[in-house]
């Protein structure tokens, strides 16, 4: 038996424990990460998940007085890319560019007292989705990480991403 051994295992302990705390993909509450982070909260109390004709958000939010502060919503435009009656998985480039030029994904957020934000282009993104059920009260789990174009806005070259288990609303 090697003396290493035990240190190993209570490193593999460790690194298991911190993993566990990190929640992973915890189904309520959290922080996002990422390079955009220093500027801006990016903790959460809960995910939800919106459908509208052709469009997938998933809304990182937390309870502020009667309504919610948007910290972070991730949405796509998926028209063209689920078929009718589909559930399953489903990966989405935020950054691809569409017909008119317009991007298949955006990124947004609405707290109050905070000055309206634009978020610059995407660069890379990408949101991943376990299933794609449309019924009020089923359960999206999924992630996504999205990198801002070069530029001189304050967020460009910065990163973003997380997992999330949100709650489909009506």
């Amino acid at each position: 038996m090697s003396l290493f051994a035990p240190r190993a295992a209570a490193r593999a302990l460790a690194l298991g424990a911190v993993l566990l705390a990190s929640g992973g993909c915890s189904s309520e509450g959290g922080e996002l990460e990422g390079s955009a982070s220093p500027l801006m909260d990016l903790r959460y109390e809960r995910s939800e998940a919106q459908w509208s004709p052709g469009e997938l958000a998933i809304n990182f939010i937390t309870p502020q007085g009667a309504g919610v502060n948007t910290k972070l919503k991730v949405s796509a435009f998926v028209g063209d890319m689920i078929p009718e009656g589909y559930v399953g998985p489903l990966q989405i480039n935020l950054a691809e560019v569409l017909e008119g030029g317009a991007q298949r994904g955006a990124i947004g957020r609405s707290v109050l007292d905070e000055p309206a934000r634009t978020f610059p282009q995407l660069e890379v993104g990408m949101l991943t989705v376990d299933g794609t059920p449309v019924t009020a009260g089923s359960r999206i789990t999924g992630d996504f990480h999205v990198t801002f174009v070069n530029g001189t806005d304050v967020f460009s070259g910065r990163t973003i991403f997380g997992s999330f288990e949100a709650t489909v609303q009506q």
